[in-house]
């Protein structure tokens, strides 16, 4: 089971990078190449994160890319919700598509249970909390010693 996809893993590296560089306006090329993230695909995670109101975008000579809002304030169910959507533990939730057996099912309210217990967690989890376990040594950035 995949809760957290590659598109959100590249989204989480790139708000470490920015709330890591909080005083400056980064590229996307600038964080592609530290975070080792394919840049095309980098720009398009950008724009979702810039419509969900996490990223400020500035265009210009001197613009670039900067953090929406305070680490702190930005938990990693915003980001994953605005980068794949919402958590679905099984496709039978996602609405008239989903299982016709729905009505019926003997699970669905244990599903219903831990997605609910998952979103819970990953939403305690702050960009903050990420770049502060960076910080302790817990990731590096390329060049760096370790593995993010």
């Amino acid at each position: 089971m995949e809760i957290i996809r590659r598109k959100t893993d590249y989204a989480i590296r790139a708000l470490i990078h920015l709330a890591l560089h909080p005083h400056q306006e980064t590229t996307t090329a600038e964080i592609a190449e530290e975070q080792e993230v394919p840049l095309e695909y980098l720009h398009k995670i950008l724009q979702r994160l810039t419509h969900g109101n996490i990223v400020n975008s500035h265009r210009g000579a001197y613009g670039g890319l900067s953090l929406a809002r305070d680490p702190e304030d930005i938990n990693l169910l915003d980001i994953i919700e605005t980068v794949q959507g919402k958590i679905n533990m099984n496709k039978c939730f996602l609405g008239k598509n989903g299982c016709p057996r729905a009505p019926k099912c003997v699970f669905k309210s244990k599903w219903l249970q831990l997605e609910q217990k998952i979103a819970e967690f990953i939403s305690q989890v702050t960009l903050q909390d990420l770049v502060d376990q960076v910080r302790q040594g817990g990731y590096q950035e390329k060049g760096g010693e370790g593995e993010g």
